[in-house]
């Protein structure tokens, strides 16, 4: 099939938590390509440069000092903060550069509803935030982070990703496949777009799949069978486990 065109986006997005639904699994290889067969038929390849078809996703995690973020996935309503940029390569064999495409975003999650508000930001910004240095108050940005917190934030960890997204006609249904998962120390300012202090690698893909309404039964039925494979964890969560060596007991944990 031909690939999407990549859309941008406005200064300020926001999804529908009533429409909005979410599926995570780790699969084995075999049961992604099953699956990957399976809605084919349905989907279609996104492609988001075609200089550079290899796909990479650079997420920074943001908390405050007490963890508050974290604190509530036991809350039924987790909320995430990130910063997500965006990077390429021609060939797995070449370094992938950052695309200057970057957003801030806050993501709340409740069963397999979500909610998400993201903004753009410029280089400056997401160096202010990496910094830990204040944001000017009248920016977007800015209003996210008031949403999102009671006080400061930082940057705890970053996770790294090579994607590959299917989607169905008219984006009701998004699927992304998330290889070479790894979890590092946030990214410095001006550094390399791939993470340089790795904290751990993941050894299976994760599997995403997104939804608005009611999900077409054709999805349902490729579903099934990865039924045994679904987690509930969040990149957030694997993230901060390995940061803090997978023996801390997390916020919220019972």
């Amino acid at each position: 099939m031909s690939a999407l065109a990549y859309t941008g986006s406005s200064s300020m997005e926001h999804s529908s938590p009533e429409l909005d639904h979410e599926r995570r699994f780790q699969p084995p290889r075999e049961a992604v390509e099953d699956f990957l067969c399976a809605v084919g038929p349905f989907t279609e390849p996104l492609v988001y440069a075609l200089d550079h078809p290899y796909a990479f996703t650079r997420t920074t995690y943001f908390d405050t000092e007490e963890l508050d973020l974290l604190g509530s996935r036991g809350s039924g309503l987790a909320q995430r903060l990130r910063l997500r940029e965006y990077a390429g390569a021609a060939q797995l064999t070449d370094a992938p550069i950052l695309t200057g495409v970057r957003y801030l975003e806050l993501k709340i999650s409740t069963g397999e509803r979500r909610m998400k508000a993201r903004c753009l930001l410029s280089a400056e910004e997401a160096n202010a935030l990496l910094s830990g240095d204040p944001l000017p108050e009248s920016s977007p940005a800015s209003a996210l982070l008031r949403q999102s917190t009671l006080g400061p934030v930082k940057p705890w960890v970053m996770a790294w990703y090579r994607r590959t997204t299917h989607m169905a006609p008219l984006g009701l249904v998004r699927i992304t496949l998330d290889e070479e998962l790894t979890f590092a120390l946030p990214p410095t300012p001006g550094g390399a777009a791939a993470p340089t202090q790795v904290l751990q690698r993941a050894s299976v893909p994760l599997l995403e799949v997104k939804w608005l309404g009611r999900g077409p039964s054709w999805l349902e039925k490729a579903l099934q069978p990865l039924e045994h494979s679904e987690t509930q964890g969040s990149k957030f969560e694997q993230g901060m486990r390995a940061l803090f060596g997978g023996t801390r007991l997390l916020p919220g944990s019972r």
